[in-house]
Order: C-alpha cells, then sequence, then structure tokens
C-alpha cells in the first residue's frame, strides 16, 4: 500500500557538493534504469569516468530500447558530450558544430546560415529576433519574450547543428541526399559521410546522426558561484536603455555561462527525433511535485520557497509573467512593466503534469517523476569530484511511439494514439519556455510537438524543424522562404 508523505527541501544557492538540496536523494531505485559504473565508463573517451572528462557521442545509429529510460540515458549522455571540454573549448564550440545564424531578410529572400567554428571564432550571442545582420545566434524564446535574469541582465540564446545535420541538409538541398526524414539507420549514415567526403570533410561522430541545440546564457560576471556553470566567450549587443525601451547600440566581449540546452536528434527508429532538455540547478524554484520514495511511499515535495534562484527574486509573486517583448532591435516594455526580470517557477519540475499518467510505462506522474530522478542521481554520484556537468539537471525527454509523426498533442489515458508525445510528455525549460508552461495540471498545449509538427501530421525535416527550411547549404546556395513561425 502506497502512502502520502511530505518532504520539504531547503532552498539556496548550491554548490556541486549541495545537489542533495535541490533533489531528492531517497527516491526509489528503478530497476529498468540502473546506470551502473561499468555502463558509464563505457561513455567517456579514456574508457573509465573523470572529473570534467571528454564523452563520446552516443550512438544514435544502435540505439535500441525496453524502456523509456534508455531515451533518457540517450539524452544524458549526448549532454555530456557536448559540455565535454577540450582546451578550455566545450564540443558545442568545436568545428563539429556550427552556428545557425537567425533569419536574414534579403530582398525577398529569408534565410539562416550555418557558421563554421574556425579556430579562434568567437561566438556570438542575441536576443532579438529579426536583427538582419550576421550575428550568430536565435531568437530567445517562441513567444519572443526576453527573459532576465534577477540582476536585470539579458538571457542570450545560440542556436547550433552538428555537422552530420550540416552535411544532411546540403545533401538534400544540392538533390544529393534523400530528404524525407532526418537520418536514422546506417545506411543513411554511409551516405552522409560519402557525401562529406566528396568535399574533403570527415564526420568525426557520424553515429551522433542529425543534432540541433538551443542554448541559453547570462553573463558569467553576474553569478556568485560562476565556477559552477560551463562558460564560453561571446559577443553580446551593448544597448541605449530607458525603463520602456532598449536599443541596440554597439557590442562587446564578455564571458557568459549556460543555464539552459534542448538537445534534439535522429535515432534509430525515430525520425521524429528525440526532444530532451536541461537546467542549471540555480535557475528558478519548482513547483510541487511527487515522486516515490526507497520505501514505495509516494511522497509530495512542496513548491520551492524564496532562494539565490538565478530568475526569481521574490516567490510570492505572480510567476511567470512577462514583463517584455522583442520589435526588431528594440527590447520593449509589455504595458503596465518596465523593462525588467520577471520571477520564473518550474511548473512541471520533471517534465510531467501534477495530475494525469504521461505515458504508457508509467501509471502515475509520481512514477515518472522518480525515474528521471533517479537517472540524475546517478549522474551525479558516478561523475567524479568537482565535475562542472554535476550542477546541470536533466529535466526529460519526449518523442512518440514507433517513431510515428508527432499529431502535436500529449499523452492522456484518454489520448493514446501512436503520434502523441510520451516519455516526459509535459517538457518545457524554464530559460526557454518560461511563459509557456501552463501551470502544474495536464494541459494540451504544455508539450514540444505543439509547436514541432505539421497538419497534417507529417516527419519531413521542414515537418519538424523550425530552422531547416531556412538555413543556406554549406555551398552558400541560397534558399528562399516565407518568414517561420515560433
Amino acid at each position: 500500500m502506497l502512502v502520502l508523505v511530505t518532504a520539504t527541501w531547503s532552498c539556496k544557492e548550491k554548490s556541486t557538493t549541495e545537489t542533495e538540496d535541490y533533489i531528492p536523494q531517497n527516491a526509489e531505485a528503478s530497476s529498468d534504469c540502473n546506470l551502473t559504473s561499468v555502463e558509464f565508463n563505457t561513455w567517456f573517451s579514456a574508457g573509465v569516468a573523470s572529473e570534467n572528462g571528454s564523452v563520446n557521442a552516443a550512438n544514435s545509429v544502435d540505439f535500441t530500447h525496453e524502456n523509456n529510460c534508455d531515451f533518457y540515458k540517450w539524452s544524458e549522455q549526448m549532454f555530456l558530450w557536448i559540455t565535454s571540454q577540450s582546451d578550455g573549448q566545450t564540443v558545442m564550440e568545436s568545428p563539429m558544430f556550427y552556428t545557425i545564424s537567425p533569419l536574414k531578410y534579403i530582398g525577398s529572400d529569408t534565410i539562416r546560415d550555418f557558421i563554421p567554428h574556425a579556430p579562434g571564432t568567437i561566438l556570438r550571442a542575441f536576443s532579438d529576433v529579426n536583427k538582419t545582420d550576421d550575428i550568430e545566434s536565435e531568437e530567445g524564446q517562441a513567444t519572443n519574450d526576453a527573459l532576465m535574469d534577477r540582476h536585470g541582465n539579458l538571457v542570450y540564446y545560440i542556436t547550433f547543428g552538428n555537422d552530420v545535420y550540416a552535411q544532411f541538409l546540403t545533401g538534400v538541398k544540392n538533390g544529393a541526399l534523400n530528404g524525407d526524414t532526418f537520418p536514422t539507420t546506417a545506411t543513411e549514415r554511409d551516405e552522409i559521410v560519402n557525401y562529406a567526403k566528396q568535399f574533403g570533410v570527415e564526420l568525426a561522430d557520424a553515429n551522433a546522426l542529425a543534432i540541433e541545440l538551443k542554448t541559453s546564457w547570462v553573463l558569467a560576471s553576474s553569478l556568485e558561484n560562476a565556477a559552477d556553470f560551463v562558460k564560453a566567450e561571446a559577443i553580446i549587443p551593448t544597448y541605449q536603455k530607458t525603463d520602456a525601451l532598449w536599443v541596440i547600440t554597439d557590442e562587446e566581449t564578455v564571458e557568459l555561462a549556460m543555464v539552459g540546452m534542448h538537445i534534439v536528434g535522429s535515432a534509430s527508429g525515430h525520425p521524429e527525433m528525440i526532444w530532451a532538455t536541461f537546467e542549471h540547478q540555480n535557475n528558478a524554484p519548482n513547483a510541487k511535485y511527487q515522486y516515490i520514495d526507497a520505501e514505495g511511499n509516494t511522497v509530495d515535495v512542496p513548491a520551492d520557497g524564496d532562494g539565490s534562484w538565478i530568475f526569481n527574486s521574490d516567490i510570492s509573486d505572480t510567476p511567470n509573467v512577462s514583463h517584455m517583448k522583442f520589435s526588431n532591435d528594440s527590447i520593449i516594455a509589455v504595458p503596465g512593466y518596465k523593462v525588467s526580470p520577471s520571477n520564473t517557477l518550474m511548473e512541471k519540475p520533471w517534465g510531467s503534469s501534477y495530475d494525469t499518467q504521461p505515458n504508457p510505462e508509467d501509471l502515475t506522474p509520481a512514477a515518472a517523476n522518480t525515474t528521471v530522478i533517479n537517472l540524475n542521481n546517478s549522474i551525479t554520484n558516478l561523475l567524479p569530484g568537482n565535475d562542472v556537468r554535476k550542477n546541470y539537471q536533466f529535466i526529460g525527454a519526449t518523442w512518440t511511439n514507433n517513431g510515428a509523426a508527432p499529431n502535436g498533442k500529449p499523452y492522456s489515458p484518454t489520448n493514446t494514439e501512436d503520434g502523441v508525445s510520451i516519455g516526459t510528455s509535459q517538457l518545457s525549460n524554464s530559460t526557454m519556455e518560461t511563459y509557456f508552461q501552463f501551470g502544474p495540471n495536464y494541459n494540451n498545449n504544455s508539450q514540444c510537438f505543439l509547436c514541432h509538427h505539421s497538419s497534417p501530421a507529417g516527419l519531413k525535416p521542414i515537418d519538424l524543424s523550425h530552422v531547416f527550411h531556412y538555413i543556406n547549404p554549406l555551398s552558400g546556395e541560397s534558399k528562399s522562404a516565407e518568414p517561420e513561425t515560433p
């Protein structure tokens, strides 16, 4: 018999030694999500886990799954790979990835570009949706809202694609590769590898298949514990500021600290892609949620209180109310507010609603949360020393049953067709869907595939990706299109 108990957890600015203050440590052990040290060691390039050590990309070609946790492990390994560092540079900053530029309007053409990561290149990060010169960035949030940390510093966003994604897109747009779906098989991988070789390009991690990233960043100088973040040097805009309007005037080079990451990747059997998200544990307080403890009790965790959260300075304030929007090169205050920070709350802390079965495998939200919590604890415990990646929490991942074309709806006990999102089916990120979370309970709009699907449902890259249709191939051949929608 399950017993409902209540637990409270302290809230403060945490370091790598204080992860237990953020996430329960007594979650029920999950037999279907057991990450052993033996398996974890195989993720590392050296064959053994090491502090801040290099991790291999997950093998998406050989991806197999028996349960939800296989998708979650894929997500965790990809995150550790992407944030692995060599000579002070992460994999996402290396030549294996390209920055994807924002939309540019050139005459009647609406385009984006791949920006190669040549040695010595400094990333550009930006917060405006319609900047028209060659800025290496992406719009802030799908809702066109701007976000600030509690100190009044903007959040910046950068979108990336890996080399497999870039070569695939180029081959498709040049008529050399089949673009019916994102690559998922060894044959499709080999076709992309051989296409790249024609141009003297060797793909070092082709088994990763196609990867898109969206990342969110704050000024490292605004943080009391900047050493606990993945950081990168970047060029950001400067502004002429009034209470109601910020207008871009120039730019400067700063050190940024990463606060969030979306990872989207194709894998065997899943052309709809796996959609995963990660956050720094200091970002924002959690709303109430449940999990199952080691004694089999369902534990009711109340909402977090005040603390040194990056995006919340007053837990009593109404959360997730936008204070500002983008318009061209300006940030404009919403009526009734100044250009100022809002107070953010994670409304669905582990990607599941509070009140509804989230997927066919987990019968309750508490069971789904427990699986995600357990994997987070495993990663934290298995990463040696003060590995900076311990400070980032896996929130969840979503996909469709049997790789079906997504229909834009999340799973529920009365909504079970193959096109619904499953896994953590109500997934969002507090830095990228801040104002698009829809509360703690089940909501048809609260999930990734709401925006990343087509009608009728399809699996073409342009049905799933907001950027694919607009990106020029690596050859520089232009692609004209209508302006994209969030």
